[in-house]
């Protein structure tokens, strides 16, 4: 009698064939793991031996998980991250033409230019351990620690192992830090590209097909870092229609804020006992309430169509989902998810005809409409905002409020949910500031809200003191994606261990972009690209949330007793004062490259020019 019947054989196949999906499967980045039990044994500040063992302990259970490579592999693996410069081009370049009109569009393609020119010279320093000066890099510096380690390892033992060991971290350490004096603008660009604060807008992605138009989605905030789990349940999008396009039905599980930064359009917005349409335009923010059936469409014959969405989810937190009724193949219609049978008694209709029903759409989520059918669409739709059944519905417009703060160097209009019904539900606010040419914001802090900015105009720069990328910066070479690490130190701060340092966050702007603001963070943001920067910011927490300035005439010191200040600065009371009264201007003034200008005229001297900045990130840094 044989063991190993056939039915017995196909058990075991498919057993070993799903053990073999499920290695596959395995989250778990084993190089990630090894930098971050290398990088955790260095910041324990133990002595030498003990943080050599802890490291020698990280290799060995990261080559017992990769036994099949060599050592010189492993190395590589750690080392290395394989990408293609000229893919990101195209990629950038695609995205200018999507985004971007006229000398926008050519700017922003300079731009990829600039980025893969940079990118190129980076990987030419991976592949020869040199940047393009000749320097040697961080990755061959720590090639060659590694070397001296198995050296040791191969010509030493007991007391003399221990001191070879000791002198080839003490190299590591100099030449690591030779290295990073030598070379700011690298430290620079790492420290941009380590911000768990600010995502590029290439980090927007299209899960849908879409012939005439685009809906991108950013990826879920903790996806990034721990450090935003506070804002996890929301989600940010872009929405573009080219002229005279439509978006196809669907409802969402998620509550919704359209902000329209460009171009005219309607919405319709069907729910089980009524329907509704608005005529939108620049400027306009309506609520769209969880799991109603809407559609858009861009009535304009020229200009495209901007939306950008905060949604918040009503199911898993940042797992936003959206059904398409209408679809074939991208999207696919959920209707088809049912059995025939099931449609055929629920629409009373034969099965061919329902299987042409949800199957003919096959050109995306955004097609080409005609204008006979833009015009039946848009005819009925209303502008205000109206009651119905208790409830305010309808768009208001952003850009007729009132300024909240005003000078000749930009300004500040903010919608709070304390005033507009359409905002409390998901306890948000909406705020466009525009910077002019030179100009910048005093640096300030959100006392309750947390800001997620959006860049729709110009180029700009941004910084921001962050006291938990302060204290990583102490502690870990990890930096900010290590979990583990961050809960250590939520456990340090509960029990006031841990020495007090703000880290200084700083990046460029760039339409499209996104800046997270966490509360309490002071930030400021200045003009750079030669006209004006406009962006728009979601407010998270937005109920009593204000704006306390630290810099300028209207700065949160002038509430402040001279005794606390003379005692807090241990300076002269009357100097401090002098000091924070000393800039005449409020919320907004000229910016430091146009001081510099100012300087090279000699026009400094000028009543309302020279304006003198003291800001409390001075003090910090």
């Amino acid at each position: 009698m044989a063991i190993f019947t056939k039915p017995k054989l196909l058990f075991l196949f498919f057993l070993i064939f799903s053990l073999f999906l499920a290695s596959q499967c395995d989250d778990k980045d084993p190089r990630r793991e090894l930098e971050s039990c290398l990088s955790q044994c260095e910041a324990q500040g133990e002595r030498p031996e003990q943080q050599l063992q802890c490291q020698r302990s990280c290799v060995l259970r990261y080559e017992r998980q990769q036994k099949e490579k060599s050592e010189e592999e492993v190395i590589e693996d750690i080392l290395t991250q394989h990408h293609d410069p000229q893919e990101k081009l195209r990629e950038c370049k695609q995205r200018c033409e999507r985004q971007q009109q006229g000398q926008q569009k050519q700017l922003c393609k300079q731009r990829c230019e600039q980025e893969y020119k940079k990118e190129q010279e980076h990987q030419h320093g991976r592949e020869t351990g040199e940047d393009n000066q000749g320097k040697r890099g961080p990755e061959k510096i720590y090639r060659e620690y590694l070397e001296c380690q198995r050296r040791c390892q191969d010509e030493k033992q007991g007391q003399q192992l221990m001191e070879c060991k000791q002198r080839c971290q003490q190299e590591y350490r100099t030449e690591k830090g030779q290295e990073e004096e030598t070379n700011p603008q690298r430290e620079q660009e790492q420290e941009e590209s380590n911000n768990p604060y600010l995502f590029e807008s290439q980090r927007f992605k299209s899960p849908f097909r879409a012939s005439h138009g685009d809906f991108r989605i950013l990826e879920k905030f903790t996806q990034r870092s721990q450090l935003l789990r506070g804002i996890e349940k929301y989600r940010l999008a872009v929405l573009e229609l080219e002229p005279h396009s439509f978006f196809l039905p669907h409802h969402c599980d998620g509550e919704a804020i359209f902000v329209v930064v460009r171009g005219k359009g309607t919405i319709s917005i069907a729910e089980q006992d009524d329907k509704n349409s608005f005529n939108l335009e620049k400027g306009d923010v309506i609520k769209v309430p969880a799991s109603s059936t809407i559609y858009l469409i861009n009535r304009d014959n020229n200009e495209r169509f901007f939306v950008y969405v905060l949604a918040k989810s009503v199911n898993a937190p940042g797992q936003l989902q959206e059904y398409f009724s209408a679809g074939g193949e991208n999207p696919e219609s959920f209707y088809r998810a049912f059995s025939l049978d099931v449609l055929e008694t629920a629409f009373n209709t034969p099965r061919e005809r329902l299987e042409r029903l949800f199957g003919q759409q096959k050109q995306g989520i955004v097609i080409k409409a005609s204008e006979e059918q833009i015009r039946a669409i848009s005819e009925h739709a209303e502008r205000s905002t109206r009651q119905t059944k208790g409830k305010t519905q309808g768009p208001f417009n952003l850009l007729k409020e009132r300024a909240l703060f005003e000078s000749r160097f930009g300004q500040l209009i903010e919608a709070s949910p304390e005033r507009f019904e359409q905002l409390r539900d998901l306890d948000a606010s909406i705020g466009f500031m525009n910077i002019n040419q030179g100009g910048m914001v005093l640096p300030y802090y959100n006392t309750r809200s947390t800001k997620l900015v959006m860049v729709v105009e110009g180029k700009g720069r941004f910084e921001m003191a962050c006291p938990h990328l302060g204290r990583q910066g102490q502690g870990q070479g990890q930096g900010y994606r290590g979990e583990g690490r961050e809960q250590e130190q939520g456990r340090e701060q509960e029990q006031g261990g841990g020495d007090v340092h703000y880290q200084k966050v700083r990046g460029n702007l760039n339409v499209g972009d996104v800046l997270i603001i966490p509360a309490g963070h002071p930030i400021t943001f200045v003009e750079t690209g030669g006209s004006n920067l406009r962006i728009v910011g979601f407010g998270i927490n937005a109920q009593n949330s204000k704006k306390n300035f630290l810099a300028g005439k209207q700065n949160i010191w002038r509430n402040v007793d001279t005794e606390a200040k003379e005692l807090s600065f241990n300076m002269p009371g009357r100097e401090v004062e002098e000091i924070f009264q000393k800039q005449e201007q409020s919320y907004f003034v000229a910016g430091p490259e146009h001081r510099q200008q100012q300087r090279e005229r000699g026009e400094e001297g000028r009543r309302g020019e020279g304006l003198y900045l003291s800001s409390i990130l001075d003090f910090v840094f």
